[in-house]
């Protein structure tokens, strides 16, 4: 007898994978957070965009896996 995945939980993400994810948007926002303006201006940053452009990346990023 051979068992079968569920498959109703294939692209479900696990509490584990989600608090892995959340861990590195917080500590990828906190880590931008930290500089300095002029920092950010020179890698195209405003402040107020750091989290639109973490979530932005931490997609991308998934979406390539």
């Amino acid at each position: 007898m051979t068992q079968t995945k569920d498959a109703t939980n294939d692209n479900q993400p696990t509490f584990l994978g989600r608090l892995k994810a959340w861990l590195e948007y917080s500590s990828a926002v906190s880590s931008l957070n930290r500089l300095d303006d002029r920092t950010l201006a020179d890698i195209g940053l405003k402040r107020e965009e750091i989290n639109d452009f973490v979530r932005l990346w931490a997609n991308k990023d998934d979406d390539a896996a």
